[in-house]
């Protein structure tokens, strides 16, 4: 069993080296546990990505931008793994969200051992992101950088994997009810245009209902939706994402 802890991804996405130093004190051979950091470059400027976000630029190029070539050359390092655990943080309100990008019973087991609160299957990226090119790829996007629940959450759920593959000791925990997510589609955010207060993430927005406004114009839905990642300041193109509810069997 090989399992890699990539960090950094997006370089200003800092709680993964909290997670990292406490991994580091489970003493796990580096063979079995291997921390990854994606995009030192970025990391160094304390900046998102240096030409392009390296979570878009998968499978990458040879002769691409900075992104691209980084991409490229950790397309085959991920294939080399058994499980690939991203980790992010986020300043939106959205809260304990573990992405994926495949949905198939190995990752699903998986799943189940983390039982995160809410689930996001992310069907719009799953040509051009890491996790799809990971064999199960887990993504972990529980909160702000600088908040300690957040860090001990994602440390104990990846711990959780750890007990069920007898790589550490097991232990007791509580499983939480799984809400699942398909997302298929993002929201467009055109200038000038600002969320309702009243749409939060998770919450239905109902076909023909107002979710954003400029003085007197008004951006109406037009399908059912669950906003996921919603946020002013999460994305400077779009609001967030367009959830529909899924079942574990789907």
């Amino acid at each position: 069993m090989k399992i890699m802890l990539n960090i950094l991804t997006h370089g200003d996405e800092l709680i993964g080296l909290k997670v990292a130093n406490e991994l580091k004190k489970l003493n796990i051979s580096k063979d079995i546990l291997n921390i990854n950091i994606a995009n030192k470059k970025a990391y160094k400027l304390r900046k998102r990505f240096v030409e392009a976000d390296l979570n878009r630029s998968f499978p990458g190029k040879v002769n691409g931008n900075h992104e691209e070539k980084l991409a490229y050359k950790l397309n085959n390092i991920i294939k080399g793994y058994d499980i690939v655990f991203d980790i992010h943080s986020t300043t939106s309100s959205l809260k304990d969200a573990v992405i994926v990008t495949k949905f198939d019973e190995e990752t699903k087991k998986i799943l189940d051992i983390i039982s995160p609160k809410y689930l996001l299957f992310m069907n719009l990226f799953k040509d051009n992101a890491l996790l799809t090119n990971a064999k199960i790829g887990i993504g972990f996007e529980y909160g702000n950088d600088n908040n300690e629940e957040v860090l001990n959450k994602i440390v104990l759920d990846i711990k959780k994997v750890l007990a069920h593959l007898n790589i550490i000791d097991k232990f007791d925990y509580k499983k939480r009810k799984t809400k699942y997510f398909k997302i298929d589609n993002s929201t467009i955010k055109p200038s000038g245009y600002v969320l309702l207060p009243n749409i939060k993430n998770y919450e239905f927005i109902k076909k023909g209902s107002i979710y954003a406004e400029n003085n007197s114009k008004y951006l109406i839905a037009d399908k059912d939706f669950y906003p996921v990642l919603f946020g002013e300041k999460t994305y400077t193109d779009i609001f967030g994402f367009e959830g529909i509810k899924i079942k574990k069997t789907d």
